[in-house]
């Protein structure tokens, strides 16, 4: 029996033929950074998704997050739970038929109504009850990360100085003390278009959040300027964002970004394996799209996270 054989049949008791039919097909989907194990299954019933939770994280911590991923999938923002297997810390959804959103939005005749759409999605999951859902701290995880990152060797000098940057993001936050059910890794990866319904997939890190940090995140991997980004929290809101709004704003999309590029650092197992002695030498977001795309990089690879990792960086630390 080969290797993958084996795998697959360590699997089969996380997939009950009663809730989900005879399984024809299983395929690891190498997307994502989040350390789970993710698998594509047909069955005589359908398509679905497995995914299994790394054994890192704290049995309660996946007991929270089975009971927001209840909420999201019956207010129909993520796919349908069909199985659970708690002591196994595993989850079979449905699986959509849809494309993830950097490919829909490139299509122009799409792309407004694919937005409206999920901005939609982003309210009704804003509105959910937030009762018993842990609540979300991002410029903690972000000062942790930097605090580990700065101390291996290849981090990037010129982001060696980012304690106060933290301090006035803190600053900026706490003047507006909201919070709502947020998914906290909605980049464009991470949601699906139907063709009528925008769904989000990969619930490992949602909690409560700031209502904005969302739309920050999409602004923010989707490259919008000021303009369009404001216009789309405007949208969400349904009204103009005002001056102090529009601070927040800003300060959670860099929040966002420093957070993505020092996590995408955090996984790369030698920092040296991208050299970018000064900001300006950092690759861009564009060229990393770019290259992505093309096939030239592999965002599984070290080269690849660390290319994502100071790209980010450097565009949250422009001045």
């Amino acid at each position: 029996m080969s290797s993958s054989e084996v795998e697959q049949a360590a699997l089969l008791p996380l997939l009950p033929p009663n809730r989900v039919g005879e399984v024809e097909t299983i395929e690891a989907i190498n997307v994502g950074l989040s350390g789970a194990g993710v698998y594509a299954v047909t069955t005589s019933r359908g398509a679905y998704v497995l995914r299994i939770q790394g054994s890192e994280v704290p049995h309660e911590a996946f007991a929270r997050q089975l009971k927001l991923l209840h909420r999201v999938s019956e207010a129909n923002i993520a796919p349908a739970v069909v199985h659970v297997d708690e002591a196994a810390r595993a989850v079979v959804s449905v699986r959509v038929n849809g494309r993830p959103l950097g490919a829909v939005l490139s299509d122009p005749a799409q792309r407004q109504r694919t937005i409206a759409a999920l901005i939609e999605q982003l309210r009704t999951l804003h509105a959910l009850d937030p009762s018993n859902i842990a609540p979300s701290d991002p410029v903690h995880h972000a000062r942790l990360s930097f605090e580990k990152g700065r101390l291996r060797i290849g981090f990037p000098a010129w982001a060696l100085s980012l304690g106060p940057t933290f301090d006035a993001l803190e600053a900026t936050l706490s003047a507006d003390p909201r919070r709502v059910v947020s998914h906290n890794d909605a980049n464009p990866t991470n949601i699906l278009w139907d063709g009528t319904r925008a769904w989000l997939v990969d619930w490992d890190i949602a909690g409560l959040n700031h209502p904005h940090y969302d739309l920050a995140t999409l602004a923010l991997f989707l490259r919008l300027d000021d303009e369009t980004a404001f216009a789309l929290a405007a949208l969400h809101d349904g009204s103009p964002l005002d001056e102090h709004a529009r601070a927040t704003f800003r300060a959670l999309r860099q929040l966002v970004g420093l957070l993505s590029g020092l996590t995408f650092l955090r996984l790369v197992d030698d920092l040296k394996v991208v050299s970018a002695p000064t900001l300006d030498e950092a690759p861009t977001l564009a060229s990393c799209y770019e290259r992505l795309n093309s096939g030239a990089l592999d965002i599984q690879g070290d080269a690849g996270k660390a290319s994502f990792g100071l790209a980010l960086l450097a565009l949250s630390m422009a001045p």
